[in-house]
């Protein structure tokens, strides 16, 4: 019988949880994250009624994703930011974010601010007919864009640091550094039926080596496994990561993708543990915004070291490369 008596509860807590209404378990959510953020979310945001999100059948990424469920936030400014939690008897939550500036708590989490949140943007593609920039160089832009206002400022090639229109030439430097491929949208993953491109994370690692080198700046990169515990070291040492992933799109959620995303932070939270992104492919209006999502969804993560400004290389120093950066983790093909 002492055998029984955790299964009995067991089964009974989660005959419990199972009847919990969506509406319930938004509430539940959010008054968490809510007890864990500084600031805490303004009281009178409200959330929508929850919907359950299934994957589209015939998109262009068949990944596998179970359905979730999916609640907005709102205050009487508009969208606020979303929850996401599974379809279980658990309704884990899988991943959330809030518009504007809003940190963890010190015990529980970390946060790296000032890194610029770039949005994907067309670019002159094959015929010179526009595509979307894509997450990979997207991302490694954003990540350059850190780093020429934190100490490193050769690294912006002589453009001002801190602007919009200099981190997107920083996407175009990595572009041309990477073996870009073109998807047709055949999925609505854009709003104008924009052509998709996506590289592979493992040559962001080298092609961020080469970059920084011919402009003056000597820089270790590593792509790794994902590892939380490396995650939680480099965001407590000031340095963003480089992280791929699995993820469903926030504002279409029944479309998800392979994706490359910066990070820039990281929270424990009643047993799971999550990484806080900037989101390439996620229009907030609201730069400040962190999205936090469970470590199930990553594959793949790239730290970046800047040791120190250096002379300029020339062609053929900064094109010999490091193994560091390409050796390692998956090859993964990625995609915006």
């Amino acid at each position: 019988m002492l055998l029984q008596i955790p299964l009995l509860l067991l089964l009974a807590v989660s005959a419990a949880l199972a009847g919990v209404p969506p509406e319930e378990r938004a509430r539940q959510h959010f008054e968490r994250i809510s007890s864990v953020l500084v600031p805490a979310p303004a009281r009178e945001a409200s959330l929508t009624r929850p919907v359950l999100a299934e994957q589209s059948p015939g998109q262009l990424y068949k990944n596998g994703l179970p359905p979730v469920w999916v609640a907005r936030i709102e205050d009487e400014n508009g969208a606020r930011g979303y929850l996401m939690w599974e379809n279980s008897p658990s309704g884990a939550l899988l991943e959330f974010t809030l518009a504007g500036k809003h940190a963890p708590v010190a015990s529980i989490g970390g946060l790296t601010e000032g890194v610029p949140a770039l949005q994907q943007f067309p670019v002159p593609g094959t015929n010179h007919k526009p595509v979307a920039s894509g997450c990979v160089p997207t991302a490694g832009a954003s990540l350059v864009g850190y780093w020429t206002t934190h100490g490193f400022p050769d690294w912006s090639g002589g453009r001002p640091p801190g602007q919009v229109e200099s981190l997107k030439h920083f996407a175009a430097r990595l572009r041309g550094r990477l073996n870009m491929s073109e998807l047709p949208d055949t999925s609505g993953y854009t709003d104008d039926g924009m052509p998709l491109s996506g590289a592979y994370p493992r040559e962001l690692a080298l092609a961020l080596e080469r970059d920084a080198g011919e402009n003056g700046v000597l820089l270790q990169t590593v792509h790794a496994p994902f590892s939380f515990r490396t995650l939680r070291t480099e965001i407590g040492a000031g340095r963003p990561v480089l992280l791929s992933c699995m993820v469903r799109l926030p504002h279409k959620p029944q479309l998800s993708w392979g994706h490359e995303i910066i990070g820039v932070g990281w929270l424990e939270l009643d047993g799971a543990e999550y990484a806080g992104v900037k989101d390439n492919f996620y229009p907030t209006g609201s730069p400040e915004a962190v999205r936090w999502i469970r470590k199930e969804a990553f594959e793949s993560l790239i730290t970046v070291l800047p040791a120190k400004s250096v002379r300029k290389k020339s062609e053929s120093e900064a094109g010999a490369g490091g193994e560091t950066a390409a050796g390692s983790a998956s090859g993964k093909k990625e995609t915006p």
